[in-house]
């Protein structure tokens, strides 16, 4: 299949993209406090995406808003790649820094261990991988403007690029449908009867 040879041929760039997210974890953890005025902005908006969502009280509309938001998140990344790949690394190494400073505050209240077996690892097994995936092709489409593809053009490694990206977006979008019906669905009642009881 056309998708999974191209994810193949470009895993280099979904491991960058995953080592920048977790050294950014670490990094988070490690500095949360320290981090806090940095992330505010992100845990601003993982504040309103929780209100917005407790408000309905349905899974099903928690799921969808979940995916959107993440969808959204993970086309941006890779059109923030155009110039430069600078932004998509930023965005990237910030969601990593966020992610770490909300798993060390939910460990002060509790098992730091537990909130990623339950609290993460259901949905993140889909909704990272996408992620990588979505920010690794940001990461290639800005630095092919400095190193070109072999016997290609800057506008032509653009273009091929590009038709790349279109061949994998399916697999990006399901993996997000996937991991935003277990976090609507599944995280929470894992949540409630192994970490919060």
């Amino acid at each position: 299949m056309q998708s999974l040879r191209i994810l193949r041929q470009n895993r280099s760039y979904i491991l960058l993209a995953a080592a920048l997210f977790m050294i950014g974890w670490v990094l988070g953890a490690v500095f949360q406090e320290a981090l806090m005025e940095l992330v505010a902005t992100s845990l601003q908006h993982l504040q309103d995406i929780v209100e917005k969502t407790q408000a309905k009280n349905s899974p099903l509309y928690t799921s969808g808003v979940i995916f959107l938001n993440n969808l959204m998140a993970s086309f941006a990344m890779m059109l923030y790649g155009i110039p430069f790949a600078f932004l998509t690394v930023f965005a990237l190494f910030l969601n990593g820094l966020t992610v770490g400073v909300v798993f060390q505050m939910a460990g002060e209240h509790g098992s730091l261990w537990e909130m990623v077996l339950y609290g993460l690892l259901p949905h993140g097994i889909f909704e990272l991988p996408a992620i990588f995936i979505a920010a690794a092709f940001g990461i290639k489409l800005g630095l092919i403007w400095f190193r070109p593809l072999p016997e290609m053009t800057r506008m032509q490694s653009f273009k091929h690029v590009f038709r790349e990206v279109f061949s994998i977006s399916w697999v990006i979008v399901l993996l997000l449908v996937v991991a935003g019906l277990v976090e609507g669905l599944v995280t929470p009642v894992l949540l409630e009867t192994f970490v919060l009881k």
